[in-house]
C-alpha cells in the first residue's frame, strides 16, 4: 500500500520521465559512439591492408611471383596481426601464413570478414580477421588480411560495461525516485496531519519546517503565517463577540427593566413616558454602535476610499480645537495648540474630523488617569505638522498612558482597557480611526508622552490647488 502511494506520487513519477530521458539519451549517444568507433577502426584497418597491398605490388613489379613469395613468406613468419596467403586460384599456398583461402573470400573481389585457425605452440584458437582478395597474373591469388579479435574484444566488453552501466543507472535513478518521492510524502503528511488537527479545531498546530528553506519549506512558512493569522483573527472574534454579549446585552437589559417598571410603577403615564424616553435614548445608543459597526465595515471593504476631495488638515484640527476647548476647560484640563498653516490631505472630510474627534473623546476619558496628585493637571496637545512628504497628527495627553501589550489591542473592535467597562462607550472608537487610516493609506503609531500616551496619524500630503490670479 505504502509503494502504491510512493508510485503514485508526482516526484516519483517526474524522477521516472527523467531516468527515462536519461536512458534514452545514453542509448543514442552508446549507440552513435559504437557506431563512430567500428567505423574509425574499420577504416584504419582499411588503411593498413592498402598500404600492405602497395608495397607488396612494388614487389612483385620489381621481381615477380618469385619476389612477391619470398617477402610474403618472410612477412608471414614475423609475430602480428597481419595474414597473408599467396597461392593458386584453387587453394594450392605458396607462401603465407594462412593454409588455405578463407571460404568468405572465395569467388570474391571484395573485402570481408572471416574465421581462421591460429597456432602458436601447442595452443589453437579460432579467431577472426577481415581479409581483401587481389588477383595476380598467371592465374594466382594474393589475400592480405589484419587480425580484428582483439578489436572485437574491445567492442564487445566496450558494449556489456555499456549495457551494465545503464542497468546501474536505470537502479540508482530508480532507487532515488522512490528516496525523493519517500521523502516528500513524508513531508506531504506532515502537512496533511497538521491540516486534520487544524480542522478539527485546534488552531495551534503548526506545519513543521526542517530548515531547507526549499519550497515546501516556504510554502509551509506562509501557511504558518496564514493560520497565525486566521488564529489571531478568530481569538479576535472570540473577544468580539464576547464584549458585544457584554455591551449589547447590558443597554438591552436595562430597556426591558425600564419597561416592566414602567407596567408595575403605580405612578402610571408619568412612568411610562420616563421609561419611553429611557428606551429610545438606549436605542439611540444602540444604534450608533450599529452604525459604528457598519462604517467600519465599510472603510475596510473599500466602499467609502473614492469620497475624497483636498482637505485643509490645518483648518480641521483648528474647527477641532474651537470645539473641544470648553469642554476641557469645564474639565479643569489644558489645550495647547501647535498647528502649522496650509497642510493638506486627500481624503473625506466628515471622515478625517470624526477619526480626530474619537481619539480627543478617548484623551479627555482615560487621558487623567488614576492620578492621585492634586496638583496633577491633565494637559491635552494637540499639533499638525509636515514631516517630509506626509502631514502629521499629534493628539497627547499626562495621564497614565497603555501598556505595549494593549498598545497592539486597542485598535481591534471593542476593546476596552477599562475592565470593569463603567464608563461611557462602545469600544469601536479606534477602531474607527484605524479603518480610516487604512482607507486614506495613512500610518498610525502610540508612542509614550512620557507620562501618558501620543497618537500619531499620518497621511501622504497633497498640495492645496492655488486660485488663479485675476
Amino acid at each position: 500500500m505504502a509503494f502504491n502511494r510512493l508510485f503514485k506520487t508526482t516526484a516519483f513519477r517526474l524522477s521516472a520521465v527523467y531516468l527515462l530521458v536519461i536512458i534514452l539519451a545514453s542509448i543514442a549517444v552508446g549507440t552513435y559512439t559504437g557506431w563512430k568507433t567500428n567505423a574509425l577502426l574499420t577504416q584504419q584497418l582499411v588503411e593498413v591492408i592498402t598500404a600492405e597491398v602497395k608495397g607488396l605490388a612494388e614487389q612483385y613489379r620489381q621481381g615477380g611471383s618469385s619476389r612477391l613469395a619470398a617477402t610474403i613468406a618472410t612477412r608471414s613468419r614475423k609475430p602480428g596481426n597481419s595474414l597473408y596467403f599467396f597461392g593458386t586460384q584453387t587453394g594450392r599456398k605458396i607462401a603465407g601464413s594462412l593454409n588455405r583461402i578463407p571460404t568468405e573470400l572465395r569467388g570474391v573481389n571484395r573485402g570481408a570478414q572471416f574465421s581462421y585457425i591460429w597456432q602458436q605452440d601447442e595452443t589453437r584458437e579460432k579467431r577472426n580477421a577481415v581479409g581483401i582478395p587481389f588477383r595476380v597474373d598467371g592465374g594466382l591469388v594474393l589475400i592480405v588480411g589484419r587480425d580484428i579479435e582483439d578489436q572485437l574484444n574491445f567492442i564487445y566488453t566496450a558494449r556489456k560495461m555499456f549495457f551494465i552501466g545503464l542497468g546501474l543507472l536505470a537502479a540508482f535513478g530508480l532507487g532515488t525516485g522512490l528516496w525523493v518521492s519517500r521523502n516528500l510524502l513524508n513531508r506531504i503528511n506532515q502537512i496533511s496531519e497538521t491540516s486534520k488537527s487544524i480542522m478539527a479545531g485546534d488552531l495551534s498546530e503548526r506545519i513543521p519546517i526542517n530548515g531547507s528553506n526549499d519550497e515546501l519549506d516556504q510554502l509551509s512558512a506562509n501557511l504558518n503565517n496564514m493560520l497565525m493569522k486566521i488564529e489571531t483573527l478568530m481569538s479576535g472574534m472570540r473577544e468580539v463577540t464576547d464584549n458585544i454579549a457584554h455591551d449589547l446585552k447590558t443597554p438591552i437589559n436595562r430597556i426591558r427593566i425600564k419597561a416592566e417598571e414602567a407596567l408595575i410603577d403605580p405612578e402610571g403615564e408619568k412612568a411610562k413616558v420616563e421609561a419611553l424616553q429611557g428606551t429610545i435614548e438606549e436605542a439611540d445608543n444602540l444604534i450608533k454602535t450599529f452604525n459604528a459597526l457598519l462604517k467600519i465595515a465599510r472603510l475596510e471593504a473599500g466602499a467609502d476610499n473614492e469620497q475624497k476631495d483636498v482637505v485643509d488638515l490645518s483648518q480641521v484640527m483648528k474647527e477641532v480645537a474651537e470645539l473641544y476647548e470648553p469642554v476641557i476647560d469645564d474639565e479643569g484640563m489644558e489645550l495647547k495648540l501647535s498647528i502649522s498653516e496650509n497642510l493638506s490631505i486627500l481624503a473625506d472630510r466628515q471622515l478625517i474630523s470624526q477619526a480626530i474627534t474619537n481619539v480627543i473623546d478617548n484623551a479627555l476619558k482615560y487621558g487623567r488617569g488614576d492620578i492621585k496628585n492634586k496638583d496633577h493637571k491633565t494637559i491635552i496637545e494637540l499639533m499638525v505638522r509636515q514631516k517630509n512628504q506626509y502631514v502629521e497628527i499629534h493628539i497627547a495627553d499626562n495621564g497614565e498612558g497603555i501598556s505595549e501589550e494593549n498598545k497592539k489591542r486597542v485598535f481591534r473592535r471593542f476593546v476596552r482597557l477599562e475592565e470593569s467597562r463603567s464608563k461611557p462607550g462602545s469600544g469601536l472608537g479606534l477602531s474607527m480611526v484605524g479603518a480610516v487610516i487604512n482607507a486614506y493609506k495613512g500610518a498610525i503609531r502610540l508612542e509614550d508622552n512620557e507620562p501618558g500616551l501620543r497618537i500619531i496619524m499620518r497621511f501622504p500630503i497633497h498640495p492645496i490647488p492655488q486660485l488663479a490670479s485675476a
